[in-house]
This record gives C-alpha cells, structure tokens and sequence, in this order.
C-alpha cells in the first residue's frame, strides 16, 4: 500500500522487521490496522540496557556467549556486562561474533579480511537462529508492553508476517539460509506457507525507503535522478554493491611497557570507545579521554591519569581515517564504474551518526559536486524501519540483472558448425536416436537487462527418455563472466555455476509417446520460468497437462556455494531468451 493509504484489510496484522547487523542489531515493527493508516515503531528497550545512558536505544549488540556443551548463555547487551564477562571467564564460555558475515557468498570477503574465528562446533546457521530467536522475544515482549492492539494480535494467534534485511549482493543461498535460521528459531513453520510469511529487502533498498519517508525531498526521487546509498554500519560499509571495509585499530604500542596493555583494559577501553568516543567526537582540536579503569590507574609517561587515556584529536581523527578514505573511495568507485550521473549520497547506518564523519563526508561531497543527505531521525534504525516501509510502500519496482541467467540443455549435433566438430568426441546418443552435445548454456535474462517486479522470462526446455519419471528438475545458471557470446560452458567452466535447482511434481501421463531412430521413446515439453520478485529470485517449471498450463508448487533447492557446471545436463532447449 503507498505511504498515507489506510490499510485495506479486515482484520489486524503485525508485521516485524528484523535487522541483523555484522556489529549490531535492531527491530521494528507496525501494527496494521483496519481504515488506519499504517506507523513504523523501533523497539527501543531491551535487556541489559535498561539504564539511564542506554535508554530508548534501537540498536542491541550482535554477541552471543555459548558454554561447553554448546547451550546459549548470553545475548545481546547482557552478553557484555560486567557480571557475565566475569561468569564467562569462570566457566570458559565462548563468545561468538561477527557471526552474520559467515553467511554471505564466497566471492564477497574483502581483502586481507579476517573474520573473528567461531570457537564452538555449532553451524552458523543454528547461531543465526539463536540470535533471531533471542531478537524475537524482545521484539514481543516489547510490543506486549507498549502496543495495546500489538499485543492482542500476537494472543491472538494470527500469523505474524516477517522482512529480514540481508547486505547488497546476497542472493538466493544466502536467503535460503536464512530462512531455514527462521524456522529454526521459531519465526514461522517449514511449510509453504510459513515461508511466504517471511520477506526480504537488501540493506540498501531498505536504506532508500528509511529516507524517503525521513525527509528527503521529493523532487529528487524524480526520474533521470540518481542517488547512491552509503550504509555505514559498525563493522561494514555498504555501497551500492556489498564490500567489506576492514578498519584499522589503534595500534597498542601507547600502552607498551605498561601494566594497562592487557587484554582486559584493551577491551575496555574499545568498549568506552566504541559507545562514547566514536559517537560524540567532532573536532581534531580537542582531547578526547577514553575511560577504562578506577582513580588509581595513573600513568603520566603514556598520558594515563584516573583510568582514562588521553588522546589528541588529531590522534582520534587518525583512528577514524581508514574508516574514511574506504567509504570515499568504494563512493569514487561505484561513480567510475557506472556511466550515469548521481548527484545525491545518503547517508545511513550506526556510523552515519558520528559527527565528523558527517562532517568529512559533507567537505568530500561539496568539493565533487554532490549533495549529501543524512535523515535527522537515528540512522542505526534505517534498516530495521525501511525494510518496514519496503515491505508496505515498494518505491523500488525494477533492478539490473547482475548476472546472465539461465538453464544448462543439451543441443542437436551439426556437422556444418565448426564450434560443434570441435565437441564431436563429446556427443552422445539421445533417446530419440539423434546425436546431441551437452553443455550447452541457454539464456533466459540477459546481464544488465532491467527487469521489472514479477516480470516472467521462460525458456522451452524439452525430455526425451525412456522411463516417465514423476518429478522433473532444472537447474538455474548464472554466467558471470565477460563475453558477449557465451554459448559453450566449457569455453570458460569458472564463470558460470548452479544458482539452484527448481523440481516440480508431474503427471506421467503428461508425457507424450513419439518414434525416433531407435524406436519408440517419451517425450516431454515444458518452460523453465524465471521472475525476479521484489527480492527474490523464484523459479517455476510450467508444463502443459489436460491441454492446460500447470506450474509447480516448485522447490528451489540451493546449494551452500555456487557449484560448477559440468555440461551433463539430460534435457534438450533452445539457446535463446523467450
């Protein structure tokens, strides 16, 4: 429904948005109510930050502690209070995070990246749901506490719908993951239709709609415009596409020699850092004081006096200076490698909030000609709250094709093709009694061709066998290479790979008995479908049964990484876009 339209439902519904952040995490949710016209909520309260500096705070740390035997025993804000880093130590708990970025694709880890290593014998995706669940609660409990028709809905027992943001560039296997976490962590039942309950929006779309809906101006969401999305989050910086950043730390080497260059204090004084420095500096004039310890932890010689370190603000510029020249230059990047004009950034994230990093953004955009926008409301809920308004408003109605998308058949053998004389020791003998060569790449979207929201692309494919089997199955391929002509897969094996794999059940007697050179053999036609979704890709297998079209209920089974294809597909098709 657009922005201001009352919803049009008879009964109440509570949609919740869920944003798990490398570093840190939100909710958000809305109460649909009949003839009313629809509001966005943070959940501002959760445990552990109960106190007066904490209070109304959107964001919760993305921490888990685990034990021996793998149960959960922290999350969140509690997970780094004094009381269970002092438990944990006792009982030798471990303590997993940065977890979210073991999901994305292989191809997507920065340079010289290390992740946190994850010390427990536990999938990621069981942490992931534990997290979710933990995220759940507090979303529930919160809504029970403060929303009188939200917490009827949920006693009520009416299906809750779900929209989980995911960064820029993930696809299918990362959304399948992350909707078996979902089930897993009791959001919604592995069914057909617990599964259309949950849906996703990349970080960057939900970003877009945060803002539009925080004051950006309309006429510059007009058509010819064109605007770039800096999330700058705590641990990663996304624009356009997902990039990881790593941040340089303040080196130790001011503490050497010191009693105070424990781990411990270390960790203590990045904590204060992370939640009281970093968001407040604003001027390299100024000293800033990290605080970490009591009135007797003095060190004149290393500018330490009452348990906090002095630094210069030149020296807490400096720390922020790798964080910096990455967002400028993935911004410079992004505007190299596109030949459109964009003339507006916005600027969201939890890092967003820091006063000199606005600051220095606002001088780099001035001097390149751009305007900069950053919404006054908090900018760490800008996932969380646009996946909402994505969820109801959809500005965003078409995307690029990333990749060439299509299907792997097999094709007629041609002496007259000299491409196909090249493979004449790879032809086999298909059950009609043609020569035929597999490995054959036909494609359905092009790479680079706009696509609008639940626009269909198909592609006949054909089964020629000698038993009737009752489910057929296609895979979807994705080429991500350069050529323009990429017919051949084994022309360039490492640029092309299984997406996912579509089945649907069929009637055997939907195949059709034919005579070929070797007798008599059965025959099949049907259409491998493709749309894009608002953010998802589906695929659907379509066939004709009774003289009438059926498609699916299909499955979409994905593999954990892209799988290489090896030509072996048994099916024959076209090679060109429907």
């Amino acid at each position: 429904m657009p922005r201001g339209e009352p919803y049009l439902g008879t009964t109440p519904k509570l949609v919740l948005s869920i944003d798990v952040g490398t570093t840190y995490s939100g909710a958000s949710f809305c109460v649909l109510e009949p003839r009313e016209v629809p509001k966005v909520f943070s959940v501002t309260r959760f445990p552990g930050q109960e106190g007066e500096n904490k209070a109304r705070d959107t964001k919760i740390p993305s921490v888990l502690y685990y034990d021996n035997d793998g149960e959960l025993r922290a999350v969140g804000a509690e997970a780094l209070s004094d009381a269970t880093g002092f438990e944990a130590e006792a009982e030798n708990w471990t303590r997993v995070d940065w977890f979210k970025l073991r999901l994305r694709p292989g191809s997507k880890g920065g340079k010289g990246e290390q992740l946190p290593k994850i010390l427990i014998d536990k999938p990621v995706v069981q942490i992931f749901a534990d997290y979710l669940a933990y995220l759940f609660k507090c979303a529930t409990d919160f809504i029970s506490e403060t929303h009188l028709l939200g917490r009827e809905v949920l006693e009520s027992g009416v299906d809750i719908e779900f929209v989980l943001s995911h960064p820029n560039g993930w696809g299918g296997q990362q959304q399948a993951k992350m909707r078996r976490a979902a089930t897993l962590a009791g959001l919604i039942p592995d069914t057909e239709a617990g599964h259309a309950q949950l849906h996703f929006v990349s970080e960057g779309e939900a970003s877009l709609h945060f803002c539009i809906v925080n004051g950006l101006a309309g006429n510059v969401i007009q058509a010819g415009n064109h605007v770039m999305i800096v999330d700058a989050g705590g641990g990663t910086v996304d624009v356009s596409t997902y990039q990881i950043m790593k941040a340089c730390p303040w080196g130790t080497e001011k503490l050497q020699g010191s009693r105070f260059e424990t781990a411990e204090f270390v960790d203590k004084m990045l904590y204060y850092f992370e939640t009281n420095t970093k968001p407040t500096f604003k001027d390299p004039s100024k000293t800033a004081y990290i605080k970490f310890g009591g009135n007797r932890d003095t060190d004149v010689k290393r500018g330490i006096a009452r348990g906090a370190v002095s630094l210069t603000g030149v020296e807490v510029a400096e720390l922020f200076r790798p964080s910096v020249n990455a967002i400028v230059s993935s911004i410079q990047d992004q505007r190299d490698r596109t030949n459109i004009c964009i003339s507006l950034i916005l600027l969201v994230g939890g890092f967003a909030s820091s006063p000199f990093l606005r600051s220095t953004l606002q001088g780099f955009a001035r001097a390149e000609g751009l305007a900069l926008f950053c919404p006054e409301m908090q900018t760490s809920k800008a996932v969380a709250e646009g996946a909402l308004w994505f969820h109801l408003d959809h500005f965003v109605s078409a995307r690029i094709a990333r990749y060439a998308y299509g299907t792997s058949v097999r094709t007629l053998f041609d002496v007259s093709q000299p491409d196909h004389m090249e493979r004449k020791a790879k032809a086999i003998l298909g059950a009609d009694g043609t020569a035929m060569l597999r490995g054959v790449f036909s494609e359905i979207i092009p790479r680079g061709r706009l696509v609008e929201v639940e626009e269909e692309f198909y592609i006949p494919v054909t089964i020629k066998c000698h038993q009737r089997s009752p489910r057929i199955h296609s895979r979807i391929v994705t080429y991500r290479g350069l050529r323009e002509i990429h017919r051949w897969i084994d022309e360039e094996p490492d640029s092309f790979s299984t997406l996912c794999t579509v089945h649907a059940d069929v009637n055997p007697e939907s195949y059709k008995l034919a005579s070929g050179q070797l007798g008599e053999f059965y025959r099949m036609d049907f259409n491998v479908v493709l749309l894009f979704g608002l953010t998802e890709i589906k695929a659907q297998l379509s066939w004709l049964e009774d003289g009438r079209e059926k498609r699916g209920p299909a499955t979409l089974v994905y593999d954990d990484e892209d799988e290489a294809i090896n030509g072996d597909e048994n099916y024959d098709g076209s090679t060109r876009s429907s």
